[in-house]
């Protein structure tokens, strides 16, 4: 089984800035498009990795980076499944 995280955001420059922060904290982040799961707009969102979830988290809630929601992604071969597991403050 593959667990990962995926952010999304209202912008693409919102993206970009979230890529230069995580990247500046050594925090290893693939920008991706939307996937099909979470939206059916067109975009970009952060993929990072399950271990650095809880600093991802800890940025974000110090209002350092401006993600909109963070989804926990498993798949088991073809299976993918999506999960809200974090939600900006509106």
């Amino acid at each position: 089984m593959t667990t990962y995280y995926v952010a999304s955001f209202h912008t693409v420059s919102q993206a970009l800035r979230f890529e230069k922060l995580l990247q500046a904290k050594a925090i290893p982040v693939k920008m991706i498009p939307v996937p099909r799961l979470i939206s059916s707009s067109c975009g970009i969102a952060a993929r990072f990795e399950a271990a650095d979830y809880p600093k991802v988290v800890s940025l974000l809630n110090a209002e350092e980076g401006d993600a909109y929601e963070i989804y926990l992604f498993t798949s088991e071969g073809k299976n993918v499944q999506a999960e809200r597991v974090w939600k900006a403050n509106s």
